[in-house]
């Protein structure tokens, strides 16, 4: 597991910092162009607006 943090850019000291749900969230997050860009859009769909 600790090759391929490196492998992702993640140093041991951010690593340590962290803990393992923390990296467990950021390991399965969307990537960037599938998350909502439109605040407005986010709002709306959480029933904010």
């Amino acid at each position: 597991m600790a090759q391929q943090f490196l492998e992702q850019g993640i140093l041991p000291q951010q690593f340590y910092d962290s803990s393992y749900s923390d990296m467990q969230d950021a390991l399965s997050a969307k990537s960037r162009k599938d998350r909502i860009q439109d605040p407005f859009e986010l709002a709306r769909r959480i029933g904010a607006i």
